[in-house]
């Protein structure tokens, strides 16, 4: 091992003769090995629908959409190639390959009415934002640079299920403002449809 300086050191590759800086050795000895949960954002208010910024669809879409199809929720998602199209094991793949271009996801609990609408979807945002009687048990918006998942504060069974599954931790949240979603906001989405 040789020291560089500023806490930095190579190590030799016992496979190749390579030089490998100290960082680039734990992740070859831990690959796949979590040493700390992932960090992310809970956006809350007072009343009203909060948001987790997480990462749903990155690292892992097929298992988070299998999570999704499994929960007794039913999903239907929008890209800007495809019409709502609800989530199930045959649209799985039409579903992936949408991800990363941005997609919008709706669950409700039971079936999803025959024809979905985005001045339907719209609507059910915008009752759902305001703790109105509803279809809606969550929202995902999926953008280049963010992925929201929107919830009830105090979410259904079936919603709190899926969100465990997910092994998201929701004490671990770090805690911002609503308000600083601004364009992101649910109530924006429903404007946008």
């Amino acid at each position: 091992m040789q020291d560089v300086g500023k806490g930095r050191a190579i190590v030799p590759d016992p496979a190749g003769g390579r030089l490998l800086n100290v960082g680039s050795l734990f992740e070859r000895l831990f690959a796949g090995v979590r040493t700390k949960r992932s960090v992310f954002a809970c956006y809350l208010r007072e009343n009203g629908p909060i948001a987790y910024e997480l990462d749903l669809f990155r690292s892992s879409p097929r298992e988070r959409a299998d999570a999704m199809m499994s929960s007794p929720l039913a999903w239907a998602w929008k890209s800007g190639a495809r019409e709502w199209t609800e989530l199930t094991r045959i649209s799985l793949s039409a579903f992936l390959a949408d991800v990363p271009g941005g997609v919008l996801l709706v669950a409700t609990e039971g079936d999803l009415p025959v024809h979905v609408t985005d001045a339907g979807v719209a609507e059910w945002i915008r009752r759902f934002s305001r703790l109105q009687p509803g279809p809606l048990a969550a929202i995902i918006s999926v953008t280049a640079d963010r992925q929201l998942l929107f919830v009830q504060q105090h979410a259904s069974e079936a919603v709190n299920e899926l969100l465990a599954n997910w092994g998201l931790d929701k004490g671990a949240a770090e805690r911002k403002s609503y308000a600083r979603l601004g364009p992101a906001s649910l109530e924006s989405i429903a404007e946008r449809l």
